[in-house]
């Protein structure tokens, strides 16, 4: 298409006119820039981007090289624990402490080795600001360090705790009352591991204790702070007494020396001047702390009564002052009595007379107190007036009886006791009522006559009412032994005092209960109880126990069928029950009732056999003191002898009797019972005298073993008496023969064994003296053998509880073993030819039966005749009184 005429030009725009060049030079060059680009520094602008190279120090080098060095679990060693210890952090001091405790408790040897310089550097954190900083230090010295300082040597350990007493007496004056409180915390902990470090500060702590107990704000505003220090004073002072009662306890040399020397010793030795302080700074101290005791005790007093309910803080910070002061007390009573034995010196200011004028008069002020909880009813009033009560008990020896009367404290002690037995809380009683009991026998040695006798009806009667498994029945029978016993007390009971005498008699009624109940609840009681009965029985001889009759329940009761069960004293121990035999010796009116419970206990298997013998022994020393009648010490041995159990068969040959238990026993009381009897005078009224107990034992069939011993009796007293010729005691005799050979006849053919021989010989030895001596009982008995061997089989049965054999062979050789023993002793054989017509009828009835025909007898049976038959006819032909032409003739031709 073409363009439109005339139009063309009009279209066109004009052409735009171009700029003049500038001329000359350009001062700022413009630049066009995009939006959003950063803009380029200034080529004037200073650089200030720092470069810099990583820096790797020593220290974190060392971390790989820590593989054998003792590290916590942070991986610090005990260096760089120590170092944090001093930080200005509190919060990196506690992770210190924490990891020394960490870091000694998994490697030990860390603590051994590096003990005194843990020491040095943590004796800075006594005073430190932080409460859970000073509470881990004293758990790691309480857990770790101090039982470690115990084992080193006295000289390391003395200067080592110099450095810490040291910060904590500087910490006993602190500013902050919460470092005050803690440091006596601290000073009980050294006091209760290293005693022999606190008289060196013995003044100066006691100083500090006066101190902090001035102040008004730890008795107003936490009781558990104040109970804390008193705790602490407490040990302080138990160190105090211990030293006096040492000194008083000590050799007489050194009686007189003053309470710092007896402690210097202790202190160092390098510098001697530092352990010297003077007994009379330290008394001085304690007296102040008296005044301070009483005020405290009088203000937890009001507290506690003005409070419906319990408090337990102020409870406790009222019986901790109470023992405080019955420490310096103690003390105080201890330097009284050392200032009395001062012989040729000045007499220190500390007398009794000071105590009556100074300490004396401050307590008086409980005496007020003491009222005010007696007037309440509740069981905590009665534990308050219990500490007060032994707190003037324990100055009644010393104190004037003009100013504190002593009928006044023996009405108070008395309610005491009557409060005792309506208390609910028993428990609370056991606790606190045995330092009451304990004194007991010193305010009745000391107050007079008409003052004591409700203390002591008060005191029989709670002692009645205790039962024995309590835990004052100890203090109640230490302090009735006191009071009894003139070598504790230096009480003599005489005729002249009857109210004494009259308790003394019910304490002694008491004794046997309590005996026989401990034995199974309360094991200890027992000895105490048996160790009193017998210096009872020492000291008062002649006195009347006939309440004392319960006593032989002991070894056992008798019921009603006549029978009698053993008693505990079988399952006492050894010390007791020799106690218990030691008290028969000097009871001895009551022998004549336990010698049979007494002898059941003897018999049985429970009792061993040392303690047998020692009863025997015992028995037999009460016999010669003429205390023992003769027929009741002969009833008791022979009651022995027969029913001893030997535990020992028939078949039991010596070589088994010895393996049994009680064999040897046996053997020992058989000899022990001889000698017995041997001592008591001529041989043959002694006999006369157990005749009817050897008899009556007899007839109940006893043992071979029992029947032997009783043999052995008749045969040690009097073998050739006349009462064996009674036909009776003969059969017994010529039984118990036969009960002895039926085993050893059985080995007739094949010869005697030699263990089975041995074991006759000694069942058959006292016959053999019985038969020597009496001629007429040897042929009586070998006339009873030979109606044995013809047939006679019921003969010995009612003597015996053996079978006995049938068959006329066994009868025959039974008879023949007898027959063989007798000849063999060539004591016998004169008695024996006076009895050759009984032996003569048995080798012709051994003939006859050889001879005849019998159908009942066997081959074998008459084998066995035949060969008992030679044998006594060998044993026959060695008596000279014998015809061998006649012997001869007997032989038989089958």
């Amino acid at each position: 298409m073409g363009r439109p005429a005339g139009g063309a030009s009009a279209s066109k725009k004009p052409k735009a006119k171009s700029k003049p060049k500038q001329r000359g030079g350009v001062d700022f060059k413009k630049y066009k820039h995009k939006v959003g680009r950063k803009l380029p520094p200034p080529k004037n602008a200073t650089n200030t981007e720092i470069k810099s190279k990583l820096i790797v120090l020593p220290e974190q080098t060392m971390a790989s090289e820590r593989s054998g060095m003792a590290v916590n679990k942070r991986g610090l060693t005990l260096r760089e624990l120590l170092q944090q210890t001093v930080h200005y952090n509190p919060k990196v001091r506690r992770a210190a402490m924490n990891g020394i405790k960490d870091l000694v408790t998994k490697h030990p040897a860390e603590l051994k080795l590096h003990k005194v310089a843990m020491i040095e550097k943590l004796q800075e954190r006594i005073c430190d600001s932080d409460k859970v900083v000073r509470d881990s230090l004293y758990s790691l010295l309480q857990s770790l360090v101090f039982p470690s300082l115990k084992e080193d040597n006295a000289m390391s350990t003395r200067s080592t705790l110099s450095l810490l007493m040291a910060n904590v007496l500087n910490g006993m004056t602190h500013l902050s009352m919460d470092i005050q409180l803690m440091a006596f915390r601290f000073l009980e902990l050294v006091v209760l591991n290293f005693p022999s470090s606190f008289p060196r500060y013995a003044e100066q702590a006691f100083n500090n204790f006066v101190a902090v107990l001035s102040n008004d704000r730890i008795h107003l505003q936490d009781k558990s702070k104040l109970n804390s220090v008193l705790a602490g004073l407490a040990h302080c002072l138990s160190l105090v007494a211990r030293v006096t009662e040492n000194d008083d306890a000590s050799d007489r040399l050194v009686h007189n020396r003053p309470m710092g020397e007896l402690w210097k010793p202790t202190l160092d030795e390098d510098n001697p001047e530092s352990g010297a302080f003077a007994t009379s700074a330290v008394l001085m101290k304690l007296q102040n702390l008296i005044r301070i005791l009483i005020n405290s005790i009088e203000v937890s007093a009001s507290e506690i009564c003005a409070k419906p309910a319990n408090d337990a803080q102020s409870s406790e910070a009222l019986l901790s002052a109470l023992h405080c002061l019955h420490l310096i007390c103690t003390t105080f009573i201890h330097e009284a009595k050392k200032s009395q034995m001062e012989f040729g010196r000045s007499k220190s200011q500390f007398g009794p007379d000071w105590l009556n004028s100074s300490v004396l008069v401050c307590l008086k002020k409980l005496w007020g107190v003491k009222r005010l909880f007696y007037e309440k009813g509740d069981d905590r009033f009665f534990v308050f007036n219990l500490k007060i009560a032994e707190l003037f008990l324990c100055l009644s020896t010393c104190v004037d009886d003009t100013l504190f009367p002593a009928e006044e404290l023996c009405q108070f002690v008395s309610s005491l006791f009557a409060k005792a037995k309506v208390l609910r809380n028993k428990d609370l009683m056991e606790t606190h009522l045995s330092p009451l009991i304990t004194c007991i026998p010193g305010l009745i040695a000391n107050c007079a006559d008409d003052s004591k006798g409700y203390l002591l009806e008060a005191f029989t009667d709670a002692f009645r009412d205790s039962k024995v498994d309590c835990k004052l029945m100890l203090p109640y029978l230490e302090a009735v032994g006191e009071m009894l016993l003139p070598e504790k007390s230096g009480i003599w009971f005489t005729e002249i005092d009857l109210g004494l005498l009259e308790y003394r008699s019910a304490w002694i009624g008491e004794l046997p209960g309590i005996l026989l109940q401990s034995v199974d609840k309360a094991p200890p009681v027992t000895k105490v109880v048996l160790e009193l009965l017998l210096k009872i029985g020492q000291y008062f001889p002649t006195a009347e126990i006939g309440n004392l009759r319960p006593f032989i329940l002991l070894f056992g009761t008798k019921s009603s069928s006549g029978t009698v069960e053993v008693g505990p004293f079988v399952s006492l121990p050894h010390d007791c029950q020799e106690l218990v035999i030691s008290c028969l010796y000097y009871f001895s009116s009551l022998l004549p009732d336990t010698i049979e419970p007494l002898a059941c206990c003897c018999l049985s298997d429970k009792l061993e056999p040392l303690m047998l013998i020692r009863i025997i022994e015992v028995l037999q020393s009460t016999y010669k003191a003429g205390n023992l009648q003769i027929t009741e010490q002969l009833s008791f041995l022979s009651l022995l002898m027969a029913r001893f159990d030997v535990n020992c068969g028939m078949s039991c040959t010596l070589e088994d009797a010895e393996k049994v238990s009680n064999w040897k026993t046996f053997k020992a009381l058989n000899h022990l019972i001889l000698t017995c009897l041997s001592e008591m005078g001529d041989g043959s009224l002694v006999l006369e005298l157990m005749w009817n107990n050897l008899s009556n034992e007899i007839a109940r069939k006893p043992s071979l073993h029992n029947m032997n011993g009783l043999f052995r009796i008749i045969v040690t007293l009097d073998a050739a008496t006349n009462k064996l010729m009674n036909e009776d005691f003969i059969k017994l005799i010529a039984g118990y023969l036969v009960d002895a050979a039926l085993d050893l006849s059985k080995t007739i053919e094949v010869g005697f064994q030699s263990n089975k021989t041995r074991l006759f010989q000694y069942f058959i030895k006292p016959c053999i003296i019985i038969f020597e001596q009496n001629d007429k009982v040897l042929c009586c008995a070998l006339e009873m053998l030979k109606s044995f061997a013809a047939g006679d089989e019921h003969m010995f049965s009612s003597l015996s509880s053996l079978d006995y054999p049938r068959e006329l062979s066994q009868r025959v050789c039974v008879v023949t073993t007898i027959l063989v023993f007798l000849f063999n002793d060539r004591r016998l054989h004169p008695n024996l030819s006076l009895s050759k017509t009984a032996i003569k009828g048995i080798l012709h009835y051994i003939r006859h039966q050889l001879d005849s025909n019998v159908p009942d007898v066997t081959y074998g049976q008459k084998q066995k005749l035949k060969f008992a038959f030679e044998q006594l006819k060998t044993k026959a032909l060695q008596l000279n009184c014998w015809d061998r032409s006649e012997l001869e003739g007997l032989s038989s031709t089958t």
